[in-house]
């Protein structure tokens, strides 16, 4: 804040400023780091912006990204007349990130939606399917689906085991890497589920224990407020007053 007042004065004709080597070093930082970014940007890789970026994107955020997730989602059938739009994918049977959408039909029969997508909604992941353009869209949570023999006792890594999935972990970035690499889309919304269930849960936490010590303060500061009231005795002195009353 001081470089930044600093800056505001720059340009008024006052007498120079004043100022400590820690101001003065925000001051050159503000100044001249925006000038050498723009200069080396034309230059830099697209891997080298995002490194900038101290916030990695989101698992779910990778996945719906059509660019970075060929392998989950499909190209729009231009010459597909019913076809809903937008991020709406024709259901293929033969290609693994597309989960069928069963519901019953209006002849009580079972049947399979002709378009399916993934909506991102709060902190679940939505399974739509739809027979058309116009059509009624139906939707259920997406989950993973089962896969055969899960491995709860044997040797090697146990299916028990999600630790590996908590977003605090130090080896999240290569854990995230390798769902995304896995392209299952019920896999990806229930780690994108579970990661903001712990992080809720660990604000409930700091809540807690933030409530816990106002609790404390407010138990001490009463508790003194009485020690002082009763060697006051002002509850005796009262008496007569409120007698009076």
């Amino acid at each position: 804040m001081p470089a930044i007042r600093i800056m505001s004065r720059s340009g008024q004709p006052t007498h120079p400023i004043l100022i400590s080597d820690d101001a003065f070093d925000d001051l050159s930082h503000l100044r001249y780091i925006p000038i050498f970014t723009d200069i080396i940007d034309p230059y830099m890789e697209e891997e080298d912006r995002e490194s900038i970026d101290d916030t990695p994107p989101t698992l779910l955020r990778r996945a719906t990204n059509p660019a970075g997730m060929a392998h989950i989602s499909t190209q729009t059938e231009e010459w597909d007349a019913d076809h809903p739009g937008g991020q709406w994918m024709r259901y293929n049977p033969g290609n693994t990130s597309h989960y069928p959408f069963s519901f019953v039909g209006a002849d009580h029969r079972p049947r399979i939606a002709k378009y399916i997508r993934y909506l991102n909604i709060n902190d679940g992941v939505i399974h739509q399917g739809t027979d058309g353009k116009g059509k009624a869209v139906l939707g259920t949570p997406l989950h993973a689906q089962a896969f055969p023999t899960p491995n709860f006792n044997r040797p090697g890594a146990k299916d028990t085991d999600h630790s590996i999935f908590d977003p605090s972990s130090t080896s999240r970035l290569i854990v995230d890497d390798a769902i995304y690499h896995l392209g299952d889309p019920g896999v990806v919304a229930d780690i994108h589920t579970l990661h903001a269930q712990i992080n809720k849960l660990e604000g409930i936490k700091r809540q807690r224990i933030d409530l816990d010590n106002q609790e404390r303060s407010a138990s001490k500061k009463k508790l003194d407020c009485e020690r002082y009231l009763t060697h006051a005795a002002v509850r005796t002195r009262l008496q007569n007053h409120l007698l009076r009353t």
